[in-house]
């Protein structure tokens, strides 16, 4: 895989300057847990700025390590969906055409 630009990345693995975070208002709160970090990666493509991504990083990141997985919860469970149905309100482009951000990978 080569360097390039993607519609997003996980948040362990994103670097931001604070001016650029703090001008798309950061992370959406209504997305408590999942999604956020797609929310935001996207935002920050509306405002000019791209998401690139790197092969050439090494990260280790433990998902379910310290918050568990949703299935094991039903209330978890339901907050997922709840956040994945304001995700695909949000951004129904991505989900409508299967169309990604024009000029990125997804």
């Amino acid at each position: 895989m080569r360097p390039g630009n993607f519609s997003a990345v996980t948040g362990a693995c994103q670097m931001v300057r604070r001016d650029v975070f703090e001008q798309v208002g950061g992370y959406n709160e209504e997305f408590a847990v999942g999604f956020n970090d797609a929310d935001f990666c996207l935002r920050v493509w509306e405002a000019g700025y791209r998401t690139i991504f790197t092969p050439y990083a090494e990260l280790y990141h433990y998902e379910f390590t310290s918050r568990g997985r949703e299935e094991a919860n039903e209330e978890k469970l339901r907050r997922w969906k709840r956040e994945q149905a304001l995700f695909m309100q949000r951004w129904p482009e991505f989900f409508l055409d299967g169309r990604s951000v024009k000029g990125c990978q997804s």
